[in-house]
């Protein structure tokens, strides 16, 4: 008894000691899904509660406080600040009221030194030092500062007195409001400001790079000092080979770091993400570091909970002790160490020094507190990228507005410049762009370009007088442009197809029910049986088993006989593929083995045929007029024509086939050539009219046309690529780049985007094919083959039962085996005869002749009767012997036979 009282008094504790003791309050924005999750990992991590309270934007400050309120009343021992900004402010009047420990992980514009409360971002004090280093480290004395509207300058105010330097430092401030900067960056560039200092919010770094590089702001004349330490939590590939100088920070150590490795996989795994730990945005990281502050203090501090009320003015009587054990100790976080000065603020921060290159990022030195030590790497010369080439170079573009290569941008605000556009081709050149680092101008043109009386006309002849860079549409590399201009590797292939209406449905055929197999399955089961036929009355042959006493009251017969005749075998046959079976059945192991696999057999194609069988003589199937081009040129009742001024038209006009020749005569002759693709489009689905359009626009059209199918095959194969001048020393960069899109993926994904989700794409859904398709050899191979593995293990075993019995055989009647077999085989092989005789020793010289001639008269008369009574009864077999009756002479026979 004693020691289950024990037990349950040590289970009691370890629960206890188990489940978190104390409890934490977060306050964030509601879209703020990252910092939620963030701090719960974290409480997790280090076994504490947690009560999260959501604000909107908007600035609701009272519910602010009633969850300051609840907080108190819920005994928490500190409070995580994720909002930031003025709400802190009100956040810290009441936890300065309660005693209650307060930690925030943002920027903090509105600080006062009066304030109680812990900062675990970098203070403006700590900012300053490091850019003001690190400007006179580059040597700059002229530069820009960039900041957000509305965005306090605390963290730069130092760089701003260094402009009351007038003969050493030229300072200029710009202003980005809204959301379009790129007036403000053209102003920079057309100024000559080539060094620049970006302060502003993370959410902010992605549109103002992106923007400078439309305005060919970050070429390698430009270099930029970021003050956000989320610069490098972007991707910044985009950037790396136009040759600018990107400065920027980050807070924690990558190398050997366990504990982020950890909690980067806890955090991917609470919020469903696939992020590496050099991705994770400060805020995101200095949540598990004031979770750790929490957690060391409260080790070391010895504290009880308390429930207060805002109403009654009550507090902790532990909290300014927390708070203060907080400020002066010394933790070792994820942003390294932290250390505060005696008002909560880090002033003291290690932070890594990082340039962007083309060779990835680069670490260049340490700011250690108060000083900044440069160790930059040399980069060789090898790793700078030869893409240079076409970095933050802005080129025209020319495009058609082509479904689905190009559409104007339907908006109910007024749009400009590239943003007037889309379609795939236009979000290929995007990808490009993304890649090689170049910017881009869309300019429209209609005609694609030909040869006309020796000038070049449209997007040739453009490209040819440096009027345009490149032409990027569902233009054709054909033999003729590229005498013109030169073209990229291709970016998609294709061949002319027909669009046709999709016909009526026509009634199943007289004889559809034949159609379940395919001539080659009815063939091969016709040879099948016929050659199963055989080899049952050969096996049967010289299977021992088979051969049976025709009448059994006679114990030792001279004459055996056999069931396995041709017209019984085929019978059998017959019988399993009707499914009716039959009165045959076999004795000896082989015969059985094969005709079980016969069964098999049967089994599975009787089932495939009865599956099938009901789809042929139901479904309607469809009834095409043409299947190929050769038989649309012999209709004469059905129109047909193609798109003018294009590569397919042209295909029919110059082909060397005398038909094609022809048609383009004919289509030219009669009107049937339109001006563009939708006019055929809409004459194909009024009927009789088939229209030769590109494998690839029929593929469009096909998902937003439901009644229009593509009939044949390709008539021919050619490619779409991006036209540029000749010798143009931008062909190998993007080739280059196509080709890595093609290896990724990239360019299918689009093409699934731009033909089967929008503009209506995939209206029509997945065509279901209708037509049951015949059963050829390919779909019923399986059953043949188990037919041909089980038919060759009955033939052996048969010939290991005749060498048995041949065997036996030699040795009763004391003869060679190699006799024995050789009359065993030449009695099998004649096919002939289903009576064979039993060998007998020699009958002793003193036998009657006569009554010998007279028992063999008696036993060849009686042996024919029975075989008469067989062949009158087809329900009478072999081996039922024990309901047979017999004729009065072979029953007298039987009598008066002696045996030796």
């Amino acid at each position: 008894m004693i020691v289950k009282v024990l037990f349950i008094l040590v289970m009691i504790v370890a629960c206890v000691i188990s489940e978190p003791r104390f409890t934490i309050g977060g306050i964030f924005y509601e879209d703020a899904e990252d910092l939620k999750q963030a701090f719960n990992v974290s409480a997790k991590t280090f076994e504490f509660n947690t009560l999260v309270a959501e604000v909107p934007k908007t600035g609701d400050f009272l519910h602010i406080s009633d969850h300051v309120c609840e907080f108190a009343k819920a005994g928490v021992v500190g409070i995580i600040d994720g909002v930031g900004g003025q709400a802190t402010e009100l956040i810290q009047a009441l936890c300065d009221t309660l005693e209650i420990p307060l930690i925030t992980i943002q920027q903090n514009e509105f600080y006062t030194l009066d304030w109680t409360l812990i900062n675990l971002y970098p203070s403006p004090i700590a900012f300053n030092n490091l850019l003001t280093q690190l400007v006179t480290k580059k040597e700059w004395k002229e530069f820009t500062l960039l900041y957000v509207k509305g965005y306090s300058m605390s963290n730069v105010y130092k760089l701003l007195e260094m402009s009351t330097q007038a003969d050493l430092f030229t300072i200029t401030v710009r202003e980005l409001s809204g959301e379009d900067y790129r007036d403000v960056l053209t102003e920079a560039k057309e100024s000559g400001y080539v060094n620049f200092v970006v302060d502003c919010p993370s959410a902010y770094l992605e549109p103002i790079l992106s923007q400078a590089q439309q305005v060919s702001l970050m070429s390698d004349e430009h270099s930029y000092i970021f003050v956000s330490p989320d610069l490098f939590a972007l991707d910044l590939s985009r950037y790396r080979y136009g040759g600018v100088n990107m400065t920027g920070f980050r807070l924690i150590t990558l190398k050997s770091n366990n504990r982020l490795w950890d909690f980067t996989s806890s955090f991917n795994a609470e919020s469903a993400n696939i992020l590496e730990a050099e991705n994770l945005r400060t805020e995101e990281i200095l949540i598990y570091d004031a979770v750790l502050m929490l957690s060391d203090a409260l080790y070391k501090v010895n504290v009880t909970t308390q429930e207060l009320d805002c109403e009654q003015y009550g507090s902790w009587a532990y909290g300014s002790t927390l708070l203060n054990f907080m400020k002066t100790s010394k933790s070792e976080g994820l942003t390294k160490s932290l250390n505060f000065d005696g008002f909560g603020q880090r002033n003291k921060v290690i932070v890594d020094v990082l340039e962007l290159t083309p060779a990835g990022n680069q670490s260049i030195g340490t700011w250690d507190g108060d000083k900044l030590i440069i160790s930059r790497s040399k980069i060789l010369a090898t790793e700078i990228g030869e893409e240079t080439i076409m970095k933050n170079k802005t080129f025209k573009v020319l495009i058609a507005t082509t479904p689905p290569y190009g559409f104007i941008k339907e908006s109910i605000f007024k749009l400009e410049g590239n943003d007037r556009f889309e379609g795939f081709t236009i979000d290929l050149i995007g990808k490009l762009a993304d890649m090689l680092g170049f910017n881009y101008e869309f300019e429209l043109e209609a005609d694609y370009g030909k040869l006309n009386n020796g000038s070049w006309t449209g997007m040739i002849y453009k490209i040819r007088e440096d009027k345009a860079d490149f032409a990027i549409c569902d233009l054709t590399i054909t033999k003729e442009r590229q005498k013109g201009i030169d073209f990229s590797t291709p970016f998609m292939s294709l061949g002319i197809s027909i669009l046709y209406k999709e016909p009526s449905k026509q009634p199943p055929e007289m004889f559809s029910f034949m159609a379940v197999f395919s001539k080659e399955v009815w063939y091969y089961m016709v040879l099948v049986q016929l050659g199963l036929g055989v080899l049952m009355i050969f096996v049967g042959r010289i299977s021992n088993k088979e051969w049976q006493n025709p009448v059994p009251c006679v114990e030792q017969p001279e004459e055996l006989s056999n069931q396995f005749s041709l017209a019984n075998s085929v019978w059998l046959i017959i019988g399993s593929v009707m499914q009716q079976g039959s009165e045959i059945a076999p004795i000896a192991l082989a015969p059985r083995i094969i005709t079980s696999v016969w069964w098999f057999f049967t089994m599975v194609m009787v089932a495939s045929y009865v599956g099938t069988l009901v789809a042929f003589l139901i479904v309607e199937k469809n009834v095409m007029p043409f299947q190929t081009v050769d038989e649309l040129y012999e209709q004469k009742h059905i129109a047909y024509g193609a798109k003018e001024n294009g590569s397919t038209v042209d295909f029919f006009k110059y082909s060397t086939n005398p038909k094609y020749n022809e048609m383009h005569a004919t289509m030219k002759r009669r009107g049937w050539i339109v001006s563009n693709n939708d006019i055929g489009v809409e004459k194909t689905e009024k009927g009789n009219f088939a229209f030769f359009m590109e494998s690839t626009s029929i593929e469009y059209t096909k998902e937003r046309h439901c009644d229009l199918i593509q009939v044949g095959e390709l008539l021919d194969s050619k490619n779409y690529g991006i036209g540029m001048k000749k010798k143009s020393p931008y062909k190998r960069y993007i080739d280059s780049a196509l080709l890595k899109l093609k290896e990724s993926g990239e360019i299918q994904k689009l093409k699934e985007i731009w033909w089967k989700e929008k503009r209506d794409g995939g209206k029509c859904g997945k065509k279901q094919d209708k037509e049951q398709k015949q059963l050829g050899m390919k779909n019923m191979l399986g059953a043949f083959v188990v037919l041909g593995v089980g038919c060759p293990i009955g033939l052996v075993i048969a010939i290991i039962d005749m060498m048995w019995g041949v065997f036996k055989r030699s040795v009763k009647y004391n003869t060679t085996f190699k006799y024995e077999l050789i009359e065993e085989l030449k009695f099998a092989l004649k096919f002939s005869g289903d009576i064979k005789p039993v060998k007998r020793p020699q009958r002793e010289a003193s036998e009657d002749a006569e009554k010998v001639d007279l028992e063999r008269k008696d036993e060849l008369m009686s042996l024919r009767s029975l075989r008469s009574e067989r062949s009158s009864d087809t329900h009478r077999t072999h081996h039922s012997h024990g309901s047979s009756r017999h004729s009065p002479m072979s029953i007298a026979f039987a009598r008066r036979r002696e045996y030796s």
